[in-house]
């Protein structure tokens, strides 16, 4: 990260920035979808964007508590301009709950100017999560290491197989936040039953569901994002072998299932 920019989250991080907050206090967010990447959030910004009281950023992953921070409050506020009139004003930078050095001060820089902030994040089996991102990753990045260097290779390992990490992730956001701002769900509840799930994040949310408007005749979710889309090369699905999958669980499995039981969830809800 440029050295220019961690001096702005140093003084972001000191309050420096109040005042160009408070500028744009009626145009800035008051929720934001942190996670987890390849977890279907563009399926939960495509549908509330169809919600009449919503409106979703442009682009829906400005990534401005993080790299983008040198891009100022003047620049992350316009994203939001259009909807300044709707009860709710939301984001989905999935980078917010990395790793990664650019985000290592995301919960504490957002609580210390959006402390009421309402967060919502979504996760998915790891396994299926990892295969995914990876299958993205590849798309964008041709020269990638491959998929069975997953544990090898530095870079994939902190930054595919560490998206997996979600009570660790999650445990970040919650010393800035309190638990009733935080709502977390699972991919599989929202394509099992999504009518439910819909219904909890509208609640959590403070909106009337609207189901209707937000799913189709069927009830039905919107066609799943794959990897592929968007421009990024078609990645053919790789393979576990039984040694990888072992050296991956390995490293994920009691994270996960730390999750799982703060989602109430039982420790088999997922493949592990």
């Amino acid at each position: 990260m440029d050295k220019d920019v961690r001096k702005l989250i140093r003084n972001g991080l000191k309050g420096k920035h109040f005042d160009l907050v408070e500028k744009h206090r009626h145009s800035l967010p008051n929720f934001v979808i942190v996670g987890a990447a390849k977890s279907a959030t563009t399926t939960l910004t495509t549908l509330l964007h169809q919600h009449p009281d919503v409106f979703i950023s442009k682009p829906k992953e400005p990534k401005f508590f993080g790299r983008n921070y040198a891009k100022g409050w003047d620049w992350y506020s316009s994203r939001f301009a259009a909807g300044q009139t709707l009860l709710l004003r939301g984001e989905a930078s999935t980078m917010y709950a990395s790793f990664l050095n650019s985000y290592r001060h995301t919960p504490a820089l957002m609580h210390r100017y959006l402390p009421d902030l309402k967060l919502i994040y979504i996760v998915r089996d790891p396994l299926g999560r990892i295969v995914s991102q990876w299958r993205h990753h590849r798309g964008r990045n041709p020269g990638c290491a491959d998929f069975a260097d997953l544990m090898r290779d530095r870079d994939l390992r902190r930054r595919i197989v560490g998206c997996s990490m979600y009570y660790k992730q999650l445990s970040r956001f919650r010393s800035s936040y309190p638990d009733s701002q935080i709502h977390c769900m699972t991919f599989e509840d929202l394509l099992s039953s999504p009518k439910q799930a819909l219904r909890d994040m509208m609640r959590f949310l403070g909106v009337k569901p609207r189901l209707k408007r937000l799913l189709d005749s069927e009830g039905c979710l919107p066609r799943e994002n794959e990897a592929g889309a968007k421009g990024r090369g078609h990645v053919e699905k790789p393979e576990w072998t039984p040694a990888l999958r072992a050296k991956v669980l390995s490293q994920i499995r009691p994270d996960a299932k730390k999750m799982l039981h703060y989602l109430g969830k039982s420790s088999d809800f997922w493949n592990l």
